[in-house]
C-alpha cells in the first residue's frame, strides 16, 4: 500500500498595520501616497514588537512605503529576523482621494466617498483601485509568502496596511463587517494544507505589554 505523506507544516502569519502616521493625524486619504511616523507611531511599533519578542519569526515581508518600513525596523529592532519587501503589501490605491481630507473630497467628487466604503467589491475611488483587485495582489502575495515557507513551518511576521489587511479578511470570511485595524494592531492567520485559520483580528494586546515593558 502506498502512503502519501504530507510534508507541509503550519505557517502563522502575523499581519501588523503600520504606526501612527502624520496623515492619519489629519485624517488625510493616504494609500500609495506617504507621510512619516508620528513620536507616537514610533512608539507603537516599538511597543508592538517588544510584545512580540516571546515569539520567533522566521522571516518578516513589508510594503515598499516608506512608513511600513520604518514601523518594520523599529518592531524588528535589534532581532536577526530578514526582511524583505513586496510591493503587493501596498495599501489601497485611492486614486483621485489620495492626501485629500474627507471635506475636500465631499466638495469635489459629491458621495464618491461614500460609495467607497460601501465596501463593494467593484468600489474604488476614481482612477484608483478596486476591493477586489486590492485582495487579488494581496492574496497573491499571501500564497507565495506561505509556499515559502510551507516546507519549514513556522511564524511570519508581514507588515501592511489597514485597509490591505482589513479586506484581505473580510473577502476570506466573505463578511461585510471590516474591522477597524488600529496602529499597530495584530492580525493573525494561520495555513496548513491549504486550509486557512484566522486566530485573532486587530489585537492590540501585545502593543498594550510591549509598551509597558519598554
Amino acid at each position: 500500500m502506498c502512503v502519501h505523506l504530507n510534508n507541509e507544516k503550519k505557517v502563522t502569519l502575523y499581519f501588523i498595520r503600520h504606526g501612527e502616521t502624520q496623515y492619519n493625524v489629519e485624517k488625510r486619504m493616504q494609500g500609495f501616497c506617504d507621510s512619516p511616523l508620528t513620536e507616537k507611531g514610533i512608539l507603537q511599533a516599538r511597543s508592538v514588537g517588544k510584545g512580540l519578542t516571546d515569539i520567533h519569526f522566521e522571516a518578516a515581508y513589508a510594503s515598499d512605503s516608506q512608513r511600513v518600513l520604518d514601523t518594520a525596523k523599529y518592531a524588528i529592532g535589534d532581532r536577526d529576523i530578514p526582511l524583505s519587501v513586496d510591493t503587493r503589501l501596498k495599501e489601497m490605491n485611492f486614486g483621485v482621494f489620495e492626501s485629500l481630507l474627507p471635506q475636500e473630497i465631499s466638495e469635489q467628487y459629491g458621495n464618491a466617498l461614500e460609495t467607497l466604503f460601501s465596501l463593494e467589491l467593484d468600489a474604488s475611488a476614481p482612477e484608483g483601485e478596486s476591493y477586489s483587485q486590492l485582495f487579488a495582489r494581496t492574496e497573491q502575495a499571501v500564497e507565495e509568502i506561505v509556499k515559502k515557507h510551507e516546507s519549514k513551518g513556522g511564524n511570519v511576521l508581514i507588515f501592511s496596511h489597514g485597509v490591505t489587511i482589513g479586506n484581505y479578511i473580510i473577502q476570506l470570511t466573505n463578511s461585510k463587517e471590516f474591522t477597524i485595524h488600529e496602529n499597530c494592531s495584530v492580525t493573525v492567520v494561520s495555513y496548513l494544507n491549504g486550509k486557512r485559520v484566522i486566530e485573532t483580528v486587530a489585537d492590540t494586546s501585545f502593543q498594550e505589554k510591549g509598551k509597558k515593558d519598554l
